[in-house]
């Protein structure tokens, strides 16, 4: 049996770096509305940590997932289950994660020990995905941000830890205030991000899986759209689409190369370290000729994706591929969100995914 845990406010949790975080509410509110979510992948006779069962149960009607065999239970219950044989698999692992499931009776055998939480918090960092074709600059102090920004040109600055478009500031010069900025997250965080501007012509990723053997194995491809960097949604299609979609910006090679490259480095990085799901976000760009290219690490996120959700989704929706494509959308109505799955044109998918 397997215990699931929807915690989306885990790259929160991981910057603040403290078992005592508290989401903020928009967080708290993501994961109330959507903690039926991995339902979707859960196996029969595996339990889904819910806020509310009879919500869960009817958001996994309207969403039209199917879960066979899966049972949901409340944060109160889970002292009751049975520790031989249980297995614990939340969206992200981390210290708060950690305190929450020990605190509601969960034994401390079957969690992560504070040096493996340790070693998943140093692979998240954005410094880490440098390894991966990151070509970014990790800078300790506010002189080195400086040097770099003098080679002129624009960049983002972005937090170590940070979470759907928190953390990024898009810059052209280094004002006091950006400055200022980037000198707080230097001392909190130790460290900030300096990452050439691209000009983007699709945000897309990879999605892997890291096993109990040390292996790992690549999952598909995720379409998504964003917005300033908050995630938008997700394109519900076969990965043969998908990677028609793709294909013709000509980084086909690439995109073997960078899939071989995250399965050997992942291996050997998160062998005894972490289990589970984890994705690449990557980009097409174009040069100033007008030629495209890939970069093969925007970031690694090391726990499960919205990419992994679609893959999931369009497996049950859609498993011999030859239904229409459709998009997977978080909504959010101004008190809660929802979890949404619409019908969409193929020809609207040569510019954006999402409306």
């Amino acid at each position: 049996m397997k215990l699931h845990v929807f915690n989306p406010e885990h790259d929160l949790a991981l910057a603040f770096g403290s078992k005592y975080f508290t989401a903020p509410h928009a967080g708290r509110q993501l994961r109330s509305d959507l903690s039926f979510l991995p339902a979707l992948w859960a196996e029969e006779g595996d339990v889904v940590w819910v806020d509310d069962i009879d919500n869960a149960l009817h958001q996994l009607r309207m969403s039209r997932i199917k879960a066979v065999g899966v049972r949901f239970i409340t944060g109160d219950s889970l002292h009751r289950l049975p520790k031989e044989g249980l297995q614990v698999q939340p969206w992200g692992w981390d210290a708060a994660m950690k305190h929450q499931l020990a605190s509601r009776g969960i034994s401390q055998e079957l969690l992560p020990s504070e040096d493996r939480l340790s070693r998943i918090r140093l692979v998240s960092n954005r410094k880490w995905s440098t390894r991966l074709g990151n070509t970014g600059v990790y800078c300790k102090t506010i002189e080195t941000v400086r040097q770099r920004m003098a080679e002129g040109g624009r960049f983002m600055l972005k937090s170590p830890w940070s979470s759907s478009g928190r953390g990024v500031r898009y810059v052209d010069e280094l004002t006091p205030q950006l400055e200022s900025w980037a000198q707080r997250v230097i001392d909190k965080q130790n460290g900030v991000m300096v990452e050439p501007y691209y000009n983007k012509v699709r945000d897309f990723g990879m999605e892997f899986m890291a096993h109990p053997d040390g292996s790992v194995t690549y999952e598909g491809l995720s379409i998504f759209d964003t917005v300033n960097g908050a995630y938008q949604g997700n394109l519900l299609a076969s990965e043969s689409e998908k990677m028609k979609l793709l294909s013709k910006y000509g980084i086909d090679a690439a995109m073997v190369a960078a899939r071989r490259k995250i399965k050997n480095t992942l291996s050997a990085a998160l062998r005894n370290i972490y289990v589970g799901p984890f994705g690449v976000d990557m980009m097409v760009y174009t040069h100033a000729d007008g030629s495209y290219a890939l970069l093969s690490c925007v970031e690694l996120n090391l726990r499960c994706t919205m990419g992994h959700v679609a893959i999931a989704l369009t497996r049950q929706l859609n498993p011999d591929g030859t239904a229409p494509h459709q998009l997977m959308r978080i909504e959010y109505d101004g008190s809660h969100y929802h979890f949404r799955v619409l019908n969409t044109q193929s020809n609207a998918l040569n510019t954006s995914i999402v409306r």
